[in-house]
């Protein structure tokens, strides 16, 4: 009997997978000889009377739909007579554990299981989700075979369909070999070898309670990971795998840098290692979760309960210029145990971040500086010193003033799209700058264009703007800084856009600094909107300099 284990994900095959195994069955004879489908990774259990598929489920798990497809055919008769074809069925899909057949395969999915074996037991009707839909495309397509060609077919499944068997007894064996067949290009996602690595370790505790334990614990760091990480900040493959390598990186035990995909695993059993007990280094990184949960953000939303208050708003601007920034938040957070100094190095941190953003350094070059500086600040010993260590930083990696303000007075802001926190944090603060510290929800300010985006699209009522601007040099300015200001959602579903007289009565009441500014303008032109924009440059600039 084969047993998928509770750290594997589910049935997850899609159309597109069953094709592809049917057109590579479907070449056997014709066009090749056999087909291999790699290699299969098992872990031997109760003496080899059950065997934890580590790697293999999906293609395992597919194959045995196929089967039972060509056995419910038409065409495939089943006799008394104990035919060659009957027995090779069978072999396939069951085995017999205390006398009574049962399915070969035990998915731990309780509803794909449920489904898997209400096909097993030809209640085809009563199945569901993804087992039942890969069974009813492999029904169509054996519909359209002839007697022979079923045949043929499961001459093709049974005799030259191939695979590499490896059976391990031992679990950190089994994992090894895993992660051995990632190196070799193999995808295979680390984290979920982790989660392996993890109840393979909480088996071989001899305590049920506390190998429970271990087990519940790393289940809820996952579910954490995936439930609170999201955003553009954290695509789905990201939402466990990036904060893992960067609590590893974190962590006492000497790694790399930066830890890419390839060598999450082997790093991860490096601190593992450390460890003497694996419950220990489950707790460990429980709270190190805990922390990156306090201190990261999927857009500008952060948490930060036990961060102080005035230190929240600069986590928001280092998280909103980097995807990569927690991994420098946390060495901070790690390293610190005064607010005062937390605080003033979240600022220091946030500056070396926003001024690479705001002069468009490329995210590789920005990456490699918030990890080059996250390992400055682990390795500096005390922490009174991290301020000169950030202060090196923003030194070195970060560009001149002059670059910034080119770079600014040149280039549009990102306005549409899920990455738009990013030019609403950097009004935000421009506005901090005139008031101190912001008071209201982020969420409950919208990026205003002074002159509308479309000025010069179709609608009439905008002639008065076009009185005043340049066609061409409006085209290339109006998502740039100096068209652009802050209001209050409210405020803004209100605006009256067909006129900046019309606009500037609202800008005036505005309870947003930057907008009432703007409405101190007698009118609107593109050159007004080229100084306005060299303007909020250089304040950007002395915003975030040193």
């Amino acid at each position: 009997m084969f047993r998928v284990p509770p750290y594997q994900r589910g049935y997850e095959w899609e159309k597109k997978h069953w094709r592809d195994l049917w057109t590579d069955v479907n070449r056997i004879g014709e066009q090749v000889d056999k087909h291999y489908l790699g290699n299969i990774i098992l872990l031997e259990q109760e003496s080899g009377s059950v065997y934890e598929i580590v790697d293999g489920q999906q293609r395992m798990v597919t194959i045995s739909i196929l089967m039972m497809a060509i056995r419910d055919s038409s065409h495939f008769e089943s006799s008394d007579d104990e035919q060659l074809d009957d027995i090779r069925m069978r072999d396939i899909l069951e085995t017999h554990k205390g006398g009574s057949p049962e399915p070969k395969i035990i998915l731990d999915d309780e509803g794909a299981n449920e489904a898997f074996r209400k096909l097993w037991r030809e209640d085809i009707e009563e199945a569901n989700g993804k087992i039942r839909n890969a069974y009813d495309y492999y029904s169509t397509e054996i519909d359209s075979l002839s007697e022979r060609q079923v045949e043929g077919l499961v001459n093709n499944v049974c005799d030259f369909l191939k695979v590499v068997e490896t059976v391990a007894t031992d679990t950190s064996l089994a994992y090894t070999i895993f992660q051995s067949q990632n190196e070799r290009g193999k995808e295979v996602s680390p984290q979920i070898l982790a989660k392996a690595r993890i109840h393979g370790a909480a088996e071989d505790v001899d305590d049920l309670e506390k190998s429970r334990e271990i087990t519940r614990r790393w289940n809820h760091i996952y579910n954490l990971l995936e439930k609170n990480l999201g955003g553009p900040r954290f695509q789905r493959g990201l939402r466990v795998r990036r904060p893992m390598t960067q609590i590893l990186t974190n962590s006492d035990v000497p790694t790399p840098r930066q830890i890419d995909k390839s060598e999450l695993y082997r790093n991860f059993e490096k601190v593992l290692d450390n460890y003497d007990d694996v419950y220990d280094f489950v707790m460990w990184f429980q709270e190190q979760v805990d922390i990156y949960l306090e201190i990261s953000s999927s857009s500008y939303d952060v948490d930060g309960h036990n961060v102080p208050d005035d230190a929240i708003r600069h986590l928001q601007y280092l998280n909103s210029a980097s995807t990569h920034s927690e991994v420098l938040s946390l060495a901070i957070y790690n390293n610190i145990d005064r607010d005062v100094l937390l605080k003033e190095d979240f600022k220091l941190a946030s500056i070396l971040a926003m001024r690479m953003r705001l002069s468009s350094m490329s995210s590789a070059d920005t990456r490699d500086a918030i990890y080059g500086t996250a390992r400055r600040v682990k390795n500096t010993e005390d922490q009174n010193e991290i301020r000169q260590t950030l202060r090196n930083a923003i030194k070195e990696y970060t560009p001149s003033d002059g670059e910034m303000e080119e770079y600014l007075k040149a280039n549009n802001l990102n306005i549409q799209g899920p990455w738009n926190f990013r030019t609403r944090l950097a009004l935000v603060s421009i506005e901090e700058e005139r008031r101190g510290p912001w008071k209201m929800e982020i969420e409950n300010l919208h990026i205003e264009h002074i002159a509308p985006r479309n000025t010069y699209g179709s609608k009439p009522e905008y002639h008065s703007w076009r009185e005043k601007l340049d066609d061409e040099r409006f085209e290339e300015q109006k998502d740039m800084l100096g068209n652009l200001t802050l209001l209050l959602n409210e405020d803004h579903a209100s605006v009256d856009e067909t006129s900046f007289a019309n606009k500037k009565r609202r800008y005036r009441e505005s309870d947003v600094k930057i907008a009432e500014e703007v409405a101190s303008y007698d009118e609107w032109t593109s050159d007004h909107i080229e100084q306005r924009t060299e303007d909020l440059a250089k304040e950007l600039i002395e915003r975030w300099s040193l």
